[in-house]
C-alpha cells in the first residue's frame, strides 16, 4: 500500500451539499453582468455548474468578506477540479477569516497531503492536531495528525496520541471502529514492507 493508496483509504468526502447554502461572482459573459448575476441567484444550486456555483460563492465573498465559509466552498470546487493550488489559497483565505474554523483546517490539511503526493508532512499535521484540538469528534484528523511520528520510528509517542483520540469517545460509538480501521491500514503498511516510494 503506498502513502498516496493509504491517504486516500483514510480521507473522508467533502460535504458539497453545504454549496447549497450560499450564493458569487459571475464571470460568464454571454449576459451583462448584473443580468446574469440575477439569473444565476434565482435558479436552484443543484442546477447550477461548478463555473456557476463559483461565481454564486464569489459573490457571497463579496457580500460576507469576513465569512470563512464562502472561501471554504470555492476550495472545495477548487479541489474537485483538481486545482490543488487554487484550493490552498481558498482554505488559506478562509483560515485568514477565521483561524478556527475546523473545516478549513482540515481542508487545507488534506490538499498539502494531496499536493505531497500522499504524504502527511509536518505542516500539515500541524493543521490536522489543531483541528482535533478545536473539535474532539475530528478522529480522523487525530489520527493523521499523529501519522509523521508513526512514519519516523516514534511509535510509541503515535500510539499514546491515538489513545487520547480514542479517550472521549464512548464505547459503541462507530468513530472507534473507524480509528481502529486507521490503524489496521498502517499495520498492514508495515506488514508489507512500507510505503513503495517509487509508486509516488
Amino acid at each position: 500500500m503506498t502513502r498516496k493508496t493509504l491517504f486516500v483509504t483514510l480521507g473522508g468526502v467533502a460535504a458539497a451539499a453545504g454549496l447549497y447554502l450560499l450564493t458569487g461572482r459571475p464571470f460568464l459573459s454571454e449576459q451583462p453582468y448584473a443580468e446574469r448575476e440575477a439569473e444565476l441567484a434565482s435558479r436552484d444550486a443543484s442546477e447550477l455548474s461548478p463555473p456557476e456555483m463559483l461565481a454564486r460563492l464569489q459573490k457571497t465573498a463579496r457580500e460576507q468578506p469576513e465569512a470563512p465559509e464562502p472561501q471554504y466552498y470555492i476550495g472545495l470546487i477548487m479541489r474537485s477540479q483538481g486545482r490543488t493550488d487554487d484550493a490552498l489559497r481558498a482554505f488559506q483565505s478562509a483560515l485568514r477569516r477565521d483561524d478556527t474554523h475546523v473545516p478549513s483546517l482540515v481542508a487545507l490539511a488534506d490538499a498539502l497531503v494531496t499536493r505531497d503526493d500522499g504524504v502527511v508532512t509536518q505542516p500539515a499535521a500541524r493543521l490536522y492536531d489543531r483541528a482535533w484540538r478545536l473539535d474532539p469528534t475530528q478522529v480522523r484528523s487525530g489520527f493523521l495528525s499523529a501519522l509523521p511520528a508513526y512514519q519516523a520510528g516514534d511509535v510509541e509517542a503515535a500510539e499514546a496520541h491515538w489513545d487520547k483520540v480514542a479517550e472521549g469517545l464512548e464505547p459503541g460509538d462507530p468513530r472507534l471502529g473507524m480509528l481502529e480501521a486507521l490503524k489496521g491500514s498502517i499495520g498492514e503498511e508495515d506488514e508489507a514492507g512500507g510505503p513503495d516510494d517509487s509508486a509516488n
